[in-house]
């Protein structure tokens, strides 16, 4: 998936259950020969060689840095890390043009040459990498080739003057490595399809007012949830996530500083009574967190039961419905707020990343939440990136319905198999009448699936005869397998499996691949299976 042909992928090829296992150990072996990766669990090799021309610009041997494109992001990172060390050890450095004006007024090229570095103790790389996993704020890769190509013209400047070092090259010369254009147009049909593609076919359309755009999914989520916790509904500083969600999304969310968390995990009936107990004896809340469906269980929530209570109790609703798209799905009758990964099959190509928030213009409090939003929202989305997913995003609707199409077929077919347990699908778990009654009259089941083995030894042998493209992400145009649980929950993996997600659960995003080519290779893998 990662070759010298894809420079930008958001995937690594990980083709063996063994790869999985060594990969998730972090042993040298096979880290040392991966090429590329997810972008927040990997970082971008370009990414590198600007963080080491930053040290070797400032001189510094005995610390290691982040870069983020903004003030604001960098300040994030460093109160995360002030929490983990001495205050006086975290530094944050800009990087600019010299004798810039105000940022308004800075040309395009100015502007995205900036970036800002926190630079901290080699023994808080631990630390470090967990902020840029979990927030979504660091630097892109194509944001870092520019940056990259300018650093020699731009000043660094701190308070402490020791890392206060001039541009070694002519401030004149600024950007004759490389040339970066306004992306609004684009930016704006991004906005403005996405409004057309959610357009509820109950309640009405959102405008492209209603759209912000994040460089990132999960700064994203990121962004709502700090929006939300400054807003205090009712006074309350506590959220809920009902299912299981993405395993990166609790710990965003909990990366807010919410005062009280409460995850009900299974997404089960029982667990909404019990909610619905703790609010009736007096217990509020801020906000609910769900998905629409869950990854990878493929469960739905009770949509029109959580708006019911999240009225009558007065709490926000904020869906993420990546997995559901906007092509199936019809959430926003029930939601305040949706979220959704561009990354995925909106973008489809696995080589951008990006990330939506659609305020619904039905919402009671959309004043307040858009104001919120509005009030911490950056304009840090690339312009190459945006260019690029604006690009991609053009066929999505037929991307959807294809990939749809193909994963209902081959999740029937693992379905009907002696050695599995389980295959989750929208369509073929319990909660298939609550998506129902969100699915589009034209919609499908979606393109994510995944299966349980009644032998978890039969998992490996499965995956390892699984002739597809093997690695992280989803929603990618080609069809991508993983042992999700030990890819995403390798140090809590008995946790995870307490929420029914195993570890030798297997996870697919179909692709655009012909339907019957994809049944035959499914069909492979599970005869290998049946042959053990």
């Amino acid at each position: 998936i990662t070759n010298e042909d894809a420079f930008q992928a958001v995937s690594a090829s990980l083709p063996t259950w063994d790869n999985v296992l060594r990969w998730s150990r972090r042993e040298p072996y096979l880290v040392d020969r991966v090429k590329g990766g997810y972008p927040r669990f990997y970082i971008h090799k370009t990414i590198q060689k600007l963080s080491q021309g930053v040290l070797l610009r400032l001189k510094v041997a005995d610390a290691n840095c982040m870069i983020f494109p903004s003030v604001a992001s960098a300040s994030r990172c460093k109160q995360f890390l002030d929490g983990k060390a001495s205050p006086a050890h975290i530094q944050t450095i800009s990087f600019r043009k010299a004798n810039s004006s105000p940022e308004g007024q800075l040309s395009e090229q100015a502007k995205w040459a900036g970036f800002e570095v926190v630079i901290y103790p080699g023994d808080l790389q631990t630390e470090a990498m967990a902020f840029w996993r979990q927030s979504g704020d660091g630097i892109s890769s194509r944001h870092a080739e520019y940056a990259l190509s300018q650093l020699d013209r731009l000043e660094a400047a701190e308070d402490s003057i020791i890392y206060h070092t001039p541009h070694p090259k002519s401030v004149e010369r600024l950007c004759t490595a490389a040339r970066v254009n306004s992306s609004t147009e684009e930016m704006m049909f991004i906005r403005s399809f996405i409004a057309e593609l959610a357009t509820s076919q109950r309640c009405g359309k959102p405008t492209a007012h209603d759209v912000f755009l994040f460089p990132k999914g999960l700064s994203a989520i990121y962004a709502v949830s700090r929006a939300l916790r400054s807003m205090s509904l009712c006074g309350q500083d506590s959220i809920v996530v009902y299912g299981f969600p993405y395993s990166e999304t609790v710990k965003c969310i909990e990366l807010s500083g919410w005062s009280k968390f409460t995850l009900h995990g299974h997404g089960s009936k029982e667990e909404l009574d019990q909610l619905e107990t703790s609010l009736a004896n007096g217990e509020r809340i801020s906000a609910l967190f769900c998905e629409f469906p869950s990854n990878p269980q493929l469960k739905s929530p009770d949509l029109p039961r959580l708006r019911a209570l999240a009225d009558q109790y007065k709490f926000v609703i904020a869906c993420d419905e990546t997995i559901g798209t906007f092509i199936n799905v019809d959430v926003l009758p029930y939601v305040d707020i949706v979220m959704t990964s561009l990354t995925k099959i909106f973008s489809g190509a696995s080589d951008v990343m990006g990330g939506s928030v659609i305020v619904n213009p039905q919402s009671i409090y959309y004043d307040y939440i858009y104001d919120s939003i509005a009030s911490l929202w950056e304009d840090t989305f690339f312009p190459a990136d945006v260019v690029t997913l604006a690009q991609n995003c053009k066929d999505v609707v037929s991307r959807v319905k294809k990939c749809s199409y193909s994963a209902e077929a081959i999740a029937n077919l693992i379905n009907n198999h002696h050695a599995v347990e389980r295959v989750n699908y929208p369509s073929l778990v319990p909660t298939k009448h609550l998506y129902e009654n969100c699915k589009r009259e034209d919609g499908g089941y979606g393109f994510l699936l995944s299966l349980i083995f009644h032998n978890p030894e039969d998992a490996a042998t499965f995956y390892d005869n699984l002739h597809i493209a093997k690695g992280p992400s989803l929603g990618t145009n080609f069809t991508i397998a993983i042992p999700y649980a030990i890819l995403s929950h390798f140090r809590e993996l008995a946790w995870a499996a307490s929420f029914d997600v195993p570890e030798h659960i297997v996870r697919i995003s179909v692709g655009l691949e012909d339907t019957e080519e994809l049944l035959l290779a499914v069909r492979y893998a599970l005869e290998c299976v049946s042959s053990k």
